[in-house]
């Protein structure tokens, strides 16, 4: 699925200058891990730059926030050095919200935002877009966003929840409920360190299919056609597709993980970014504590006989 992360406001003067922060200052590291895992996916990464002139005192938004930040050609409108390399599309905005945005990323599926700061430019971006695209899936990176104060950005994210916007669990908690796969083998999940159990064995398997997609989008017709292969694609089938996709989002929910799954009209996929998986990790070259790949893959499911084909030929590259 084609995705873009927004990056707002990561400037000079909102993490070290005049209206820097402590929180601010955290969330750095974890953004330039988060910037250089999304480039790898092939992510399109779009900076926003908070640009005001040399009157911006005069304006109604300095009359109310009388602090000089991010005027035009001065060191605290720049991107923080750490960012920069990242930042090859930037745009400027004089205000809160970037009213060009929705037209640069009508085209892409996913929208994720991350930024500064989270109570007044992140907010407002997010909802700018998520009126722009009520269809869209919308979400923001908590972990990489810092408010005014804690307690505002808190209620920032709250405010987001209500208007059924993503918001992505934070530092150690979205670690705590990492779900890992493994395909290698038997097809296994965890949530954290416990197993999960899905209710019906058809319920697992539709999540197998979504782990093997790798984040390709899969119709109700193509999943019928994996967990249904000889039966015809008529109503009944069809009310089991839903019952099936019901169940999983609820087992999925129940153990924290709901938003690994990203839903749209009549199609359905696994978002990568918030999986370990020893399959995609191969693939990458990248190691991992799991189980090598001997041969083996999902060998639970028929269906995956042309991918372990697949990985028989990429390991022997």
């Amino acid at each position: 699925m084609k995705k873009a992360l927004i990056v707002v406001d990561m400037q000079v003067d909102f993490v070290t200058g005049s209206l820097g922060s402590s929180e601010a200052q955290a969330v750095v590291p974890r953004f330039l891990r988060k910037l250089q895992q999304e480039k790898e996916n092939g992510t399109r990464i779009i900076f926003t730059k908070d640009t005001h002139e040399e009157d911006y005192l005069d304006t109604q938004e300095g009359k109310k926030l009388p602090v000089r930040h991010c005027i035009r050609g001065t060191k605290g409108w720049e991107i923080i050095p750490e960012l920069l390399e990242f930042a090859e599309e930037v745009i400027e905005k004089p205000t809160f919200g970037a009213t060009e945005l929705p037209g640069l990323v009508k085209e892409e599926e996913v929208i994720e935002l991350a930024g500064l700061c989270t109570d007044i430019c992140v907010i407002s971006n997010v909802l700018l877009l998520k009126a722009h695209f009520p269809e869209k899936v919308i979400q923001v990176d908590a972990s990489c966003c810092a408010g005014v104060t804690p307690k505002s950005h808190q209620n920032a994210l709250s405010a987001m929840k209500m208007c059924q916007i993503d918001v992505l669990e934070e530092g150690e908690k979205a670690g705590e409920r990492m779900v890992t796969v493994q395909t290698f083998g038997k097809f296994q999940v965890f949530a954290g360190d416990r197993p999960v159990k899905f209710s019906r064995s058809k319920s697992e398997e539709l999540f197998a299919f979504l782990i093997d997609r790798r984040g390709a989008g899969v119709t109700n017709a193509e999943i019928a056609s994996i967990l249904f292969e000889d039966k015809e694609y008529n109503r009944s089938v069809k009310n089991q597709v839903q019952t099936i996709i019901s169940q999983l989002m609820k087992t999925l929910r129940e153990y924290g993980a709901e938003d690994i799954i990203i839903r749209q009209w009549n199609s359905l996929a696994v978002d990568t970014n918030k999986v370990k998986c020893d399959y995609y990790d191969f693939l990458k070259r990248e190691t991992n504590d799991m189980m090598n790949f001997s041969g083996e893959y999902m060998s639970n499911y028929s269906w995956a006989e042309y991918t372990t084909g697949y990985l028989i030929q990429q390991k022997m590259k």
